[in-house]
């Protein structure tokens, strides 16, 4: 059976699929479309974490708020395809996302620990 990822509902999140297509091809080095990565990633849940883990990092490098970074994860293929195909709960997809965007924080702003490091202001972008 071949994976069909649900097309989003609104503007908005269509915005954030494309961002996360975005990173998503810097992270893995190939300029797939989303269909492609959705049907590489959705049924391997410890690449789609991983991908995930890599995207959200990437996403919170590029500048871009906790809250955007979120947004983004929301529609990678590991959370559109437990809520889709398996029927998570969508709150529980929701409390996946935002821990992991926390975890990626925490390692973007522990880099450096130990030396001073200057912030740059700026970088909050929503």
């Amino acid at each position: 059976m071949e994976l069909t990822p649900k097309e989003p509902a609104t503007e908005v999140g269509a915005q954030a699929r494309q961002a996360y297509l975005t990173f998503a091809q810097r992270v893995v080095g190939d300029e797939v479309d989303y269909t492609t990565l959705y049907q590489q990633f959705a049924s391997n849940d410890w690449a789609a974490i991983k991908l995930d883990d890599a995207v959200a990092e990437a996403v919170l490098r590029a500048g871009y708020s906790q809250k955007s970074a979120v947004g983004v994860l929301h529609q990678g293929p590991y959370v559109q395809h437990q809520v889709h195909q398996k029927g998570a709960p969508a709150a529980a997809m929701s409390q996946y996302v935002r821990s992991t965007v926390l975890m990626a924080m925490q390692r973007v702003s522990g880099q450096g620990q130990g030396t001073r490091r200057q912030q740059q202001p700026g970088l909050e972008m929503e």
